[in-house]
């Protein structure tokens, strides 16, 4: 019977597997990068690049982008998180292309989701329904349009993260088993790590998950599973997250949103959001250029969520499955508020709830949609499948996947493609407004060319050469016949310090452009800057590291005691 179970495990895997490759065979086949959104294009694939060169210099964790901002540098990931990149930078070691390693990353996340989703629904249904519901997962064409059309690379990542942390607190309810937790607790960890945002709604649904499990289990001490988790997610992530909320005021954060030059959620909404942007934004803006795909996805999911619920109560009629049916009514609420939160009705939850309106756009709440629509579809391939099985059932199947399949290939074969000639032709000049060190106005900083006005001696006279100039160190050389001060094409971010002969010195900022300016005395001297951690980072590293080192060793000692 295990054989048996374990042969039909890897039958359903190669089958997610095929499906997936197929699917992103057009990415998998190519050095282009595919996606709509310009600006999302080149900001990505430039961060992915320079995030792969510093880890080349030996930077474990690389937090300084040096190109973006006219080569005046950005903290870019300790405000972003960095595994999604560091992906990119392990399949980059066999592509040798940053672009054909995105592709990679996508293509494994496509696959590692439908997994994440067949190990869920194998809790309540059979294997043929399972294996039903990921391959619907990997061929909804919501997904597809995310990884070829309008989806931002590392959110696109951060989906293969969100059955599992349902899977394994399933999994705890089910056995008591502590280390089922645990385990959540890492996956949590994981989609902080791989996007914020998503990880951040997603929060809301675990919470709901742990609530209304509790509920329907009668049992209040199920809601320790929450904080619990939470706990676990935290200190996996530690390396990233204490950073960002500690350092989150040196950064210009509310760039991200309305009042700090960003885009505001209330003219997001479907209904009448378009009408409020006909002079806001440019004809080729993503949302307006993609408006009419939105709308299509809210009534396009909105009848999948009826259809397949209807699905489950038959199925509850006929096969008494009352855990199965506990998921679909979780599911159905879960898409029912989240189209909720799509329409300006819930403006006032957008305003209330803390940083609720970094989400940004409310069309983020698809992602979620989306998800709960393929657990909900298994109860329509079990009816289909398992209690009806003429051919009006097999029908219905059959129909649904080749409409799956027609969109499919529409978006793939209208996806807009960028050759990695064109991405890296410049290296990296981004300016996403919320990276900039906070008091820095965008207007203000000198946008010339970096190559020739990296370093300048602005007062005094002398010779300044450049011997190093990497991600995260540089090295001058200066002959000083007067004392004189040196201009650093740098931002001066916490974290850089001077050294001039080994020996520490103060860095003053210039007043607009925030570039570094360091007083160098009389003499022949060797410069020196590096961005060092702060005792937040140095420690949160530390944090992330036992954590990860004690969560492996309770695992093993887990397992041994099982077999023994």
């Amino acid at each position: 019977m295990i054989i048996k179970f374990k042969f039909n495990n890897i039958f359903s895997i190669t089958v997610l597997l095929f499906l997936s490759a197929l699917t992103m065979l057009k990415q998998l086949g190519t050095a282009d990068y595919f996606n709509f959104i310009t600006e999302d294009a080149f900001t990505f694939t430039r961060w992915a690049w320079q995030f792969n060169e510093a880890l080349k210099e030996g930077v474990i964790y690389p937090r300084w982008m040096p190109f973006n901002f006219w080569g005046y540098g950005s903290p870019t990931f300790i405000l972003y998180p960095p595994l999604a990149f560091y992906l990119v930078a392990f399949f980059n070691i066999f592509t040798d292309s940053t672009i054909q390693a995105m592709n990679i990353v996508k293509f494994i996340s496509l696959f590692l989701g439908a997994m994440g989703i067949f190990f869920l629904v194998r809790e309540f249904y059979s294997q043929k329904v399972a294996l039903l519901t990921a391959s619907f997962y990997i061929l909804l064409p919501y997904n597809i349009y995310q990884i070829y059309y309008a989806g931002t690379f590392a959110s696109i990542i951060s989906f293969m993260w969100f059955s599992p942390i349902l899977l394994f607190i399933c999994k705890y309810l089910k056995s008591s088993q502590h280390i089922y937790v645990i385990y959540a607790g890492v996956c949590y960890g994981g989609l902080i790590l791989t996007h914020l945002i998503n990880a951040y709604m997603f929060t809301f649904i675990i919470a709901a998950f742990v609530i209304y499990m509790s509920i329907v289990n009668k049992n209040l001490k199920d809601l320790l599973i929450g904080p619990f988790m939470a706990l676990t997610g935290v200190i996996v992530s530690a390396a990233y997250i204490l950073p960002l909320v500690y350092e989150k005021q040196l950064v210009n954060l509310k760039g991200f949103i309305t009042y700090g030059g960003g885009f505001s959620f209330v003219n997001f909404f479907i209904f009448p959001g378009l009408a409020n942007l006909q002079n806001y934004l440019p004809p080729d803006n993503f949302w307006r250029a993609n408006y009419g795909t939105f709308i299509f996805y809210v009534f396009f999911f909105g009848i999948l969520t009826s259809i397949f619920f209807m699905h489950s109560i038959k199925s509850i009629r006929i096969n008494h499955m009352p855990a199965a049916y506990t998921m679909h009514k979780f599911f159905l609420g879960t898409s029912i508020c989240s189209i909720f939160f799509l329409f300006g009705i819930s403006s006032f939850i957008w305003e209330y709830t803390p940083f609720f309106k970094y989400i940004q756009y409310p069309i983020r709440w698809l992602h979620i949609i989306a998800f709960a629509v393929v657990f909900l579809s298994s109860a329509a391939f079990h009816y289909y499948g398992v209690i009806k099985t003429g051919k009006k059932s097999h029908l219905f199947i059959a129909v649904l996947f080749l409409l799956c399949f027609y969109l499919d290939c529409r978006y793939i074969n209208s996806a807009s493609a960028f050759a990695e000639q064109e991405l890296m032709s410049d290296k990296a000049v981004n300016v996403a407004a919320e990276h900039l060190p906070i008091g820095l106005d965008i207007n203000k900083i000198d946008s010339s060319d970096e190559n020739t006005k990296k370093i300048a001696i602005i007062h005094g006279k002398g010779t300044a050469e450049i011997v190093e100039w990497w991600s995260e160190k540089r090295k001058f050389t200066i002959k000083a016949g007067e004392a004189l001060t040196l201009r650093i094409r740098t931002f001066n971010f916490p974290g850089w310090k001077a050294y001039i002969n080994e020996t520490e010195t103060a860095i003053k900022t210039e007043k607009d452009t925030g570039a570094m300016l360091i007083n160098i005395p009389r003499g022949d001297h060797i410069v020196r800057l590096k961005f060092e951690d702060t005792p937040i980072r140095h420690y949160s590293k530390i944090v992330s590291m036992i954590a990860i080192l004690g969560i492996v060793l309770i695992a093993i000692k887990t397992e041994f005691l099982k077999r023994k």
